[in-house]
C-alpha cells in the first residue's frame, strides 16, 4: 500500500464496473487503469466486470448473486472498452447459467465495432477473459443446514477481529500491522493495490504457510457483494513472504549477510539507517516479477449485507510453489467468522517484462492479479 492513503483519489468500485447495454446479450465496459498491475487490469476487477453485466442480464430474472463462477484468462487485458458477450447456456426458475466472454481489440484497438456485431476478430478482436458463471438470489435460497467437521478444527477458524476493526483506531495494533509498498517499488506499477488497506500478522505467521489478512476499501468505500472477486483476486505485496516455507522465509525479508559484505567490499557501507534503506530496496526487488491469473474458481457460501461490509478477514495458501507456477486457495469470511466465498486459481511466476510489453502477436494468457 501507499505510505499516504489521503493523498491518493478513488474511483467507485461500482463506477469502474458500470455496464452499459448494447443489445439483448451484449454489453460494455471501460477497464479503469487505477485497477491495473502494470498495465494490466486486475484479473478478479476483470472477473468483477463480466459478473456485472451478467447480473444486468438476469436482472428481471431477480437472479442478482453469483454462486459459482469460473474464469479462464487467455490473454491479458488492457486499460479501455471491452465487449461482453452474454451466452444463456441455461435458464432455470432457481439457478441460471451464462457462458460470458469479455473482448477486447488488438493493441492498435481494432477489433470492437460501434453496432452489431460489435467484435471482428478478424480485424484484431481477442478473447480476454472466459467465464462460466451459475447465478440464484441468494436471499431466496432456503433449505437443509448442518454444520460440518471443517467448523470444527482451530486451524480453520480466523483469528478474532482486532480492535481496529471494531473501530478502535484506524491503524494497526500489537498484533496487526498494515501492509504498506516498500521505498524500492516501482512509483504507480501496483496501481490495483492502492484500492486497498491490507493488515496482516505482524511477525509470522499464525499458521505455518497461511497469511491471514483483514482488508478493507482504502477509498472509505464498503465491500459489496459484487467486489468478490476482486477480493479473492487482491493480496498484500509481500503474500510470498507468509506463503513459502519457514527455512526460505529469511531471503524475503532482508538483505542477505553475504550481500551486504559484497556491497562493502564495492565501497557502499551497509549499517544504521542505511541498511534499512538497502532493505527495502532488496524488497522493491520484488517487482521484477508479475503473477498473472491463468484459471480462477469462485463459490460464493453468503450475501452480504445490501449496503456492503467495512471489513472482511481473509486467508490463504498455496500448496506448491514450482516450475514457474503455483496455486492459491482463498478463504473469506466476515467479521462474525461466518464464512462469505470461497477461491482458488492458477497462477504463474514471469518477468515483469511480460506485463509491460506490447500485445501483437501469440502470447501466453494470464490476467494481472498479483505482482
Amino acid at each position: 500500500m501507499a505510505s499516504d492513503q489521503a493523498t491518493k483519489s478513488y474511483v467507485p468500485f461500482a463506477e469502474a464496473t458500470k455496464v452499459e447495454r448494447l443489445d439483448a446479450h451484449t454489453y460494455k465496459v471501460h477497464l479503469d487503469e487505477r485497477f491495473c498491475i502494470g498495465t494490466v487490469p486486475n484479473g478478479g476487477y476483470t472477473s468483477s466486470c463480466l459478473l456485472a453485466a451478467a447480473r444486468v442480464h438476469l436482472a428481471p430474472r431477480n437472479q442478482p448473486d453469483t454462486l459459482a463462477a469460473h474464469f479462464e484468462y487467455p490473454n491479458r487485458a488492457a486499460v479501455g472498452p471491452a465487449i461482453v458477450a452474454v451466452d444463456e447456456v441455461k435458464l432455470g426458475r432457481q439457478l441460471s447459467t451464462l457462458h460470458l466472454t469479455l473482448w477486447q481489440g488488438d493493441g492498435g484497438g481494432h477489433g470492437l465495432l460501434p453496432v452489431a456485431p460489435w467484435v471482428d476478430p478478424r480485424a484484431g478482436a481477442r478473447r480476454v477473459v472466459l467465464a462460466y458463471s451459475t447465478h440464484a438470489n441468494l436471499r431466496s435460497l432456503a433449505g437443509i443446514s448442518l454444520p460440518t467437521g471443517y467448523e470444527e478444527g482451530s486451524a480453520n477458524a480466523m483469528p478474532p477481529a482486532p480492535g481496529f476493526v471494531a473501530g478502535q483506531g484506524s491503524g494497526g495494533d500489537a498484533e496487526w500491522v498494515e501492509s504498506k509498498m516498500p521505498a524500492g517499488a516501482t512509483a504507480g506499477y501496483a496501481r490495483s493495490l492502492d484500492n486497498w488497506r491490507f493488515f496482516v500478522h505482524r511477525d509470522a505467521p499464525l499458521v505455518p504457510g497461511v497469511l491471514d489478512v483483514w482488508m478493507r476499501l482504502a477509498s472509505g468505500e464498503r465491500i459489496a457483494q459484487a467486489a468478490l472477486p476482486y477480493v479473492v483476486d487482491s493480496f498484500p505485496w509481500d503474500m510470498h513472504v507468509f506463503l513459502v516455507a519457514r527455512a526460505v522465509r529469511g531471503l524475503f525479508e532482508a538483505v542477505p549477510k553475504e550481500e551486504k559484505k559484497r556491497s562493502r567490499g564495492k565501497g557502499v557501507v551497509v549499517e544504521g539507517g542505511q541498511e534499512e534503506k538497502e532493505k527495502e530496496k532488496e524488497k522493491g526487488d520484488n517487482f521484477s516479477l508479475w503473477l498473472p491469473t491463468v484459471v480462477m474458481n469462485l463459490e460464493v457460501k453468503a450475501a452480504l449485507p445490501e449496503e456492503g461490509v467495512e471489513w472482511l478477514a481473509v486467508r490463504i495458501t498455496s500448496k506448491q510453489i514450482k516450475d514457474g507456477r503455483f496455486d492459491l486457495e482463498v478463504i473469506v469470511r466476515d467479521v462474525e467468522g461466518e464464512l462469505v466465498a470461497l477461491g482458488q486459481q492458477v497462477a504463474l511466476i514471469v518477468e515483469r517484462a511480460r506485463n509491460m510489453a506490447g500485445r501483437g502477436g501469440e502470447e501466453d494468457g494470464g490476467s494481472s492479479s498479483k505482482l
